[in-house]
């Protein structure tokens, strides 16, 4: 354990897509870590060795260059749109060009975290005592807990959450009911139609959609230029509109309602093979779930169906179970935290990959995510006003990272964020850090830390996974 005041040590917890872009950030700057991974591998939801990995035919609803780590490009020849084997070899690849496999203790659960005083408790499985750390970085992700609403009656049928999908198997020759109209809803709506006997799809909201494509470049790169644009949101929102109207044309003729809010006050679906289904009415929309009977489905307009299988594609919650939530979640699930990053009070505390970006990828804003961290915890060392300005910045600033919308008030908006100004945002905050940007953790600090650490710990090195 860390026990000089000067040594400090950072516990980062995760290893998916985004904590990978924390690891490199530390690991690049020189501060003092340790890296606890769960699973056996990186990737997170994309690793396929992990209970939570996406469904198998998944691919990434955001285009290449808006979801690739800031400083690694993804291979020649890579499609504008990855699929999940190909998501999770980029991931890989990244942790293997930056070392950052040597960094992670993989196999290893945080069990408990707790403040004490200034610094962390930190209690891990196969270990008999907690350790002390000076700073905690949570990089758990939030797409693994599934939230599954409740409705009246009972449903007597087969029911799955969407991320207990994982092949396309568990559709097949079933009259199938997805439940909830997200990317993922209405891509498992699109896969089921080509295996299902029938499938209908129940939502509370028409979103608006939008192809991948559009003169031939994907559509949240269109989408992240006009948000550059110094024009009225009004402006925007017409120029989208007539955008949608051009290319899916009105909704009543692919048996949809009208959406009910704004063009900006939802993310858009990126759904061109759900639409092309809706036209060939191999899909059929439904309103919202009344209740159940059976196996039977009753909704909100009065009609009912009968169905073998419902998917529910409905959100996931925000969970901690290793810490009190309350520091990075409120109760109506919204974030507390500056940017979504930095506790505002405490200065040693963070989050990574806690943001839903509307028109771009995560992997992107996580790295940008953490050099923030990274220049702070540096910052704190070798320049103290840096950190000072910072430090009192974060306690009440509240950046517009969102064009001044005010999305839906559902669970799925709550950590809405549009993608350029999020990262703009970021990016002004690292200019005004400096040249603290560019500085390591002091030397003997580093070497402090290490034999410290390795006095405590027996120099135990951390497992290597496979490749």
């Amino acid at each position: 354990m860390v026990s000089t005041e000067s040594a400090k040590r950072y516990c980062l917890i995760g290893a998916g897509a985004c904590g990978l872009a924390v690891v490199k950030n530390f690991a690049e700057r020189g501060i003092p870590f340790d890296c606890f991974e769960k699973e056996a591998d990186v990737g997170g939801i994309w690793n396929p060795e992990s209970p939570s990995h996406v469904y198998e035919t998944i691919c990434l609803n955001t285009s290449r260059s808006l979801s690739k780590y800031v400083d690694f490009n993804p291979p020649q020849g890579t499609p504008e749109f990855m699929s999940k084997g190909q998501a999770i070899d980029y991931v890989r690849s990244y942790a293997r060009h930056f070392g950052l496999y040597d960094h992670i203790t993989f196999n290893t659960a945080v069990e408990k975290v707790e403040k004490n005083g200034d610094k962390w408790m930190v209690s891990v499985s196969g270990d008999k005592r907690p350790r002390v750390y000076d700073g905690v970085v949570v990089s758990n992700g939030h797409h693994w807990d599934p939230r599954i609403p409740e409705y009246p009656g009972k449903f007597t049928g087969e029911t799955l959450h969407a991320i207990e999908v994982k092949s396309r198997d568990q559709l097949r020759d079933k009259r199938v009911l997805i439940i909830g109209a997200g990317n993922t809803g209405c891509d498992l709506a699109a896969d089921a139609a080509y295996l299902s006997r029938s499938v209908e799809h129940s939502m509370r909201h028409t979103y608006y959609f939008l192809p991948k494509f559009i003169f031939g470049r994907p559509m949240d790169k269109w989408l992240d230029r006009t948000q550059r644009w110094p024009v009225p949101r009004k402006f925007l929102r017409w120029l989208y509109g007539m955008a949608i109207f051009m290319v899916v044309g009105p909704y009543e003729r692919l048996g949809l309602p009208k959406p009910d809010h704004k063009i900006l006050e939802s993310f858009p679906n990126s759904a061109s093979a759900y639409l092309d289904h809706l036209a060939h009415q191999r899909i059929k929309p439904r309103r919202d779930i009344a209740r159940f009977d059976g196996k039977k489905a009753i909704f909100t307009d009065g009609e009912e169906t009968e169905v073998d299988l419902i998917v529910y594609a409905t959100g996931y919650h925000l969970s901690f179970p290793f810490m009190d939530k309350s520091y990075f979640a409120n109760e109506d699930g919204s974030s507390p935290l500056f940017l979504q990053i930095c506790h505002r009070e405490m200065d040693n505390l963070f989050a990574c990959g806690l943001v839903q970006p509307a028109d771009g990828g995560f992997w992107q804003l996580a790295d940008y995510q953490g050099q923030l961290i990274a220049s702070f915890v540096v910052a704190q060392e070798v320049a103290p006003e840096k950190a000072a300005w910072f430090a009192k910045h974060k306690m009440s600033a509240k950046p517009d990272v969102t064009h001044g919308v005010t999305y839906l008030d559902s669970a799925r908006h709550k950590l809405e964020v549009q993608h350029y100004r999020y990262r703009t945002a970021i990016k002004k905050l690292l200019k005004k850090f400096g040249p603290v940007t560019a500085m390591s953790y002091p030397a003997h600090m580093q070497s402090e830390a290490m034999g410290a650490e390795r006095a405590s710990r027996g120099a135990k090195r951390p497992l290597k996974a496979a490749e």
